[in-house]
């Protein structure tokens, strides 16, 4: 079934090396409809092989969230039996995983909401920088579904066991302090700044070398352990190639002559 015109979309901009990816849906607050998963992915494979992209920000549209988890509206026709579910979870799992061992840096802008599915999303990108007024929750136990493998295992290893316990059994609320207090989050700011700050962090990680970024990504993601994850041996590879790459001459002639080093990601 297409998606209504109503239904919310993904947008992607680019500008210089740093390509953003907007959830828009500001009339459900960013809720994430099957449909939205699907072109999240098509995106996320666009934008890996593009070259002259070096960096992804991740944000809802306007101001009210980031993302407030699975459109609760379309649960019937996205998820109404064990067959629809399956496949709901697959085009979850399929975006997740992408964001997680993209080759692109990933930052997570976050604004308002942040709440199940949207935090999943969040919990999938490299770093997670938030406004004071962000909230987080898991609410899954005050809807009846069940909450990923997965997703619990990129939330203990940000919070730690015994909190992701608490936010999962509990299905409380965090405010954006108690996030940073958490390790949920790495900065909180003034909603003013959010902006400034995440282009200010997005353009210095797009200066930085590609393989050692995609190589720290991999082998992060196998210590993480989740489905589809890559194995030691696909790690370690990406860490030899750095040594092997031109960017690491170019990194210790700069260093040398004591410039700016100027990284091709080969």
């Amino acid at each position: 079934m297409s998606p209504m015109p109503d239904a919310g979309r993904i947008r992607v901009d680019t500008a210089g090396a740093i390509a953003t990816l907007t959830i828009d849906n500001p009339e459900r607050r960013n809720a994430i409809g099957l449909h939205m998963w699907h072109a999240m992915a098509a995106a996320l494979d666009e934008l890996a092989a593009e070259p002259s992209v070096r960096m992804l920000v991740v944000r809802g549209e306007g101001h009210r969230a980031f993302a407030s988890g699975a459109d609760i509206s379309r649960f019937d026709q996205e998820r109404g039996d064990p067959q629809a579910v399956a496949a709901y979870a697959q085009a979850t799992g399929a975006v997740l995983g992408r964001l997680a061992r993209h080759r692109l840096p990933v930052i997570a802008m976050i604004h308002g909401a942040c709440v199940g599915g949207g935090l999943n999303l969040a919990l999938a990108c490299d770093i997670r920088i938030a406004d004071e007024a962000a909230v987080f929750a898991i609410p899954a136990a005050r809807l009846g579904v069940g909450y990923g493998r997965d997703a619990l295992a990129r939330l203990g290893t940000a919070v730690g066991l015994a909190r992701a316990r608490e936010m999962v059994l509990t299905a409380r609320r965090l405010t954006a302090p108690e996030a940073l207090s958490w390790g949920l989050v790495s900065d909180v700011v003034p909603h003013v700044a959010l902006a400034d700050v995440v282009a200010e962090r997005a353009a210095a990680i797009a200066g930085l070398a590609p393989l050692t970024i995609k190589a720290a990504k991999l082998s992060l993601e196998h210590l993480i352990g989740s489905d589809g994850a890559p194995t030691a041996e696909v790690a370690d590879q990406a860490v030899a190639e750095c040594f092997d790459s031109a960017d690491y001459v170019e990194g210790r002639r700069a260093f040398s002559d004591k410039r700016p080093p100027l990284f091709e990601g080969v």
